[in-house]
C-alpha cells in the first residue's frame, strides 16, 4: 500500500538536515518530556516566584502613581481576565506544539493532532481530576470504536450512523455524564478530511489524536495555575473565609441591629455555602485519588484535609442554623429578638473561622504561628462566650430571649470544638481505610530501602 507524503515537508526536510540518522519518535519523545519539564518549572517554581514580584512591585509602584493611571489600571484588570488570557495561550502553544511533532512523525493530517490537543486543553483544564479523566476514557473509547467498526464493515454512511450511535451508547455506559458526546466527537474527528481513508491513514489520525491528547494533558495543568493540593488547600480556605464572613455580618447585624432583609441575605448566603461545601469536598475526592498514584503526595498528606472539611462541614450546618434563627427572630411577629451581647461572640467565632483559613491555605507559610494565632483565636471565643452568657443571664429577664441565646451559643460551642477538632460528632459516619492496593507513593520508600539492602551486601 502505497505511503501518503509527509504533511509537513518542510519539518521533515528540516529534521534530515538536522541529523540524517536521527529518528523522529525520538526526537518527539524528547520533546515532549522537555515539554514536561518546562511545564512542571513554571508551574511549581516560575509562577508563584514572578505572582510574588508583580505583588511587590505593584506595591511599590502603586503611591507614586498618578490617579488617571491607577484608574486605567484598575479598568483593564476589570475587562481582562487572567485566566481567559492564560487558557488562550497556552491552548495556542498545544496546539502548535501537537502540530510539529505530528509533521516531525509524518503523520496524516497534523491539523488533527492540533485540533486533539486543543479540545484536550480546553475540556480537561478547567475540570476536576475525575472529569478529566472521563474525557480521557471518553476519548479513547471512541478510537477503539473507530478502529473496530471501520475494520469491520469498512467506511460507509452506515457505519458513520453506527459509529456516532455506538459512541454515544459507550459513553452511557462508562457514565461519562456531559463528556459523553466526547466518545462520537473522537471517532469522527478520525476520519474527517479523509478523500480516500485507507488503514494507513486511519492509524495515523489515532497516532496524531493521541499525540495531540498526550500534549494536551502535560500542558493543561498551566491553565489552572494549581495543583491539586493546591487546589483542595485553595478551596478549603475559600470555604473557612466564606464562613467568617458571613458571622462577622451577623456579628454586626446583632450589636447594631438589623433589618428583616439583611437577614434573609444572610440566611440566603448560608445556604450557598453548601455549593462551596460540595466544591470542597469534590477537591479533597479529586486529591485522594490523584495521591494512590503520585509519586510526590503521599496519601498521608491528604488525611488532615479530609478531617479539615468533616470540620468545615459541621461549621457550615451550624452557621447556616445561627442565620435561621436571625431571620426567625426578625420575620415572626412577636417572637424574642437576639440580643445585642451576643454579637461579640460571633464577631470572636468570625476571627476564628479567618485565623482556621489562614492555616489551611498554606501551612508551610510559618504554619507555628498561624496555629498559634487559631488557638489564641479560640481561646479569646471562649472567653467572650463566658462573659456574654453571664451579662444575658443577669440583664435579660425574657425566657425567650434566654432560650434563642443559648440555641446560639450551642451553634457556637460546637463551631469551636470542630475548629479544634474535637468535637466527638466528628468521627460519627468516618471510615476506617480498610485493605487495598498502596499508593505508589507509599511503595517507593520501601523499594528504596529494599534495594538500598540489597546493594550494601
Amino acid at each position: 500500500m502505497k505511503r501518503k507524503p509527509p504533511a509537513t515537508p518542510k519539518a521533515a526536510a528540516l529534521l534530515s538536515s538536522f541529523h540524517p540518522h536521527l529518528n523522529p519518535i525520538t526526537v518527539v519523545a524528547a520533546s515532549l518530556l522537555f515539554c514536561a519539564l518546562t511545564a512542571t518549572l513554571l508551574r511549581r517554581k516560575v509562577r508563584p516566584a514572578v505572582a510574588a514580584a508583580s505583588l511587590a512591585v505593584r506595591a511599590r509602584l502603586r503611591p507614586h502613581l498618578p490617579a488617571w493611571v491607577r484608574q486605567c489600571a484598575r479598568l483593564c484588570g476589570s475587562r481582562l481576565d487572567p485566566a481567559v488570557a492564560r487558557s488562550a495561550l497556552v491552548t495556542a502553544v498545544a496546539a502548535g506544539i501537537a502540530w510539529s511533532a505530528a509533521g516531525t512523525l509524518q503523520l496524516a493530517g497534523p491539523v488533527t493532532a492540533a485540533v486533539s490537543a486543543t479540545l484536550s486543553v480546553q475540556m480537561s483544564s478547567h475540570a476536576s481530576v475525575r472529569e478529566g479523566a472521563k474525557r480521557l476514557v471518553g476519548t479513547l473509547a471512541g478510537i477503539a470504536i473507530t478502529v473496530a467498526v471501520w475494520g469491520t464493515f469498512g467506511l460507509t454512511p452506515w457505519t458513520i450512523a453506527v459509529i456516532t450511535g455506538c459512541g454515544l451508547a459507550a459513553g452511557r455506559l462508562l457514565r461519562l455524564g456531559d463528556s459523553s458526546v466526547t466518545v462520537p466527537l473522537t471517532s469522527l474527528g478520525i476520519l474527517v478530511a479523509g478523500s480516500a481513508v485507507t488503514e494507513t491513514f486511519v492509524w495515523e489520525r489515532i497516532a496524531a489524536t493521541a499525540l495531540g491528547i498526550v500534549v494536551g494533558v502535560i500542558l493543561s495543568p498551566l491553565v489552572g495555575g494549581m495543583t491539586p493540593l493546591e487546589r483542595a488547600r485553595w478551596q478549603l480556605a475559600q470555604l473557612s473565609t466564606g464562613i467568617a464572613g458571613l458571622l462577622g455580618h451577623l456579628g454586626a447585624g446583632a450589636r447594631d441591629g438589623y433589618a428583616q432583609e439583611q437577614s434573609a441575605q444572610w440566611l440566603a448566603r448560608s445556604r450557598d455555602l453548601g455549593d462551596d461545601l460540595d466544591e470542597a469536598v469534590t477537591a479533597v475526592d479529586d486529591l485522594l485519588r490523584q495521591a494512590r498514584w503520585s509519586l510526590t503526595t503521599p496519601v498521608t498528606r491528604v488525611t488532615p484535609l479530609q478531617q479539615t472539611v468533616r470540620a468545615l462541614e459541621h461549621g457550615v450546618h451550624q452557621v447556616n442554623s445561627v442565620a435561621r434563627s436571625m431571620f426567625d427572630a426578625s420575620a415572626t411577629p412577636h417572637a424574642p429578638g437576639v440580643p445585642e451581647q451576643i454579637g461579640q461572640v460571633l464577631t470572636a467565632a468570625s476571627d476564628a473561622f479567618a485565623a482556621h483559613a489562614a492555616l489551611v491555605a498554606d501551612p508551610r507559610d510559618d504554619a507555628t504561628r498561624d496555629a498559634g494565632n487559631l488557638h489564641d483565636r479560640l481561646e479569646t471565643l471562649r472567653d467572650s462566650r463566658q462573659r456574654t452568657l453571664r451579662k444575658v443571664r443577669t440583664e435579660i429577664d425574657d425566657t425567650g430571649v434566654l432560650v434563642l441565646t443559648g440555641s446560639i451559643i450551642t451553634d457556637i460551642d460546637r463551631m469551636a470544638g470542630s475548629l479544634e477538632r474535637s468535637a466527638p460528632a466528628l468521627t460519627v459516619g468516618v471510615r476506617e481505610p480498610g485493605p487495598g492496593i498502596p499508593a505508589v507513593s507509599e511503595v517507593l520508600p520501601a523499594v528504596r530501602l529494599i534495594w538500598q539492602k540489597h546493594s550494601t551486601r
